[in-house]
């Protein structure tokens, strides 16, 4: 008892320490990127051309480089983590006039002009069945829906669009209704990981622990890239399932010792694979991103996790 209770205590200790060295670094951190923000230069041509964040800059340079969008080809694409919506920007720009952009997010996010969205969790197989849904056009969103106050989704899509996207067959067994496109996306992008603040609605369970699985990057090297590997596989995962073959893929990696496990994952999912850092990632960030092009048709999601 005695030796519980001193543990106890040294865990109180612990924690009273590490909460006043997390302030002090916190504030000194904070003033940091204040400086870093003011003296950036994507920083300020994003203000200047109404982007939302830097982040688009990003983007731009990694399509002149692989060439994921298409004008004029009515690309279907799907951002995923695209809060604040730089991404989504880009990608409404670079598809139009015949472009749809669906973005989905954890966390409530206004979308940009033309722009699509549903605060929903990827890693939830319902999530992929409301994409399909979406890109059906089974239905249209409504300004004044509200998010189902248990599941997160909105009330009509829940009500409506599943009874439309799923029927009970004599069996009482659930099957998706044939005319359905499976696979409905050509382009599939993510920069999930720093979560866009949240200011109201917060905790229920549909989110999965999100600021968990989803937080600000730490400044530890090792747990930003595992952190961002569980990310990477959840879009991963998202590509097999949602996108056409032949289409194209790109997502955000903190660099590792698991880099090769992931090319490699992905190399049995698109025919080419490609590694590249954006000239507006800073120098000193850890960020890379992996690019998939041309997947392959009848990937086996099991045998891509597995082997």
């Amino acid at each position: 008892m005695n030796l519980l209770l001193a543990n106890s205590v040294s865990y109180v200790n612990f924690v009273r320490c590490s909460s006043l060295q997390f302030i002090r670094l916190n504030s000194s951190g904070k003033a940091r990127w204040l400086d870093r923000q003011r003296s950036d230069s994507y920083t300020r041509e994003a203000k200047l051309q109404g982007l939302r964040s830097r982040a688009a800059f990003k983007l731009q340079q990694i399509d002149d480089k692989m060439h994921l969008f298409r004008k004029n080809a009515n690309q279907r694409v799907l951002d995923l983590g695209y809060a604040p919506g730089a991404w989504s920007q880009v990608a409404f720009d670079r598809t139009s006039p015949n472009g749809v952009i669906l973005g989905v997010d954890i966390l409530p996010c206004s979308p940009p002009r033309g722009v699509n969205s549903i605060q929903a969790n990827i890693l939830s197989k319902k999530t992929h069945e409301l994409i399909r849904l979406f890109f059906s056009k089974r239905f249209q969103l409504y300004q004044e829906d509200q998010l189902h106050m248990d599941h997160g989704y909105f009330q009509h899509m829940l009500e409506e669009g599943l009874s439309a996207l799923k029927e009970e067959n004599d069996d009482n067994e659930s099957r998706i209704v044939p005319n359905i496109d499976e696979k409905p996306i050509d382009v599939i992008i993510s920069d999930m990981y720093e979560p866009w603040p949240q200011t109201t609605g917060f905790w229920n369970n549909f989110t999965n622990s999100a600021y968990y699985r989803m937080a600000n990057t730490t400044g530890v090297a090792i747990k930003d890239h595992y952190m961002s590997m569980d990310l990477c596989d959840a879009a991963l995962i998202a590509a097999i399932d949602l996108l056409k073959p032949g289409g194209s893929f790109t997502c955000k990696l903190y660099t590792g010792k698991e880099d090769k496990l992931l090319e490699n994952r992905m190399k049995q999912v698109f025919k080419d694979v490609h590694r590249f850092k954006p000239s507006a990632s800073r120098n000193e960030s850890k960020e890379i991103y992996f690019v998939g092009l041309n997947k392959r048709k009848n990937v086996d999601k099991v045998k891509v996790f597995v082997e």
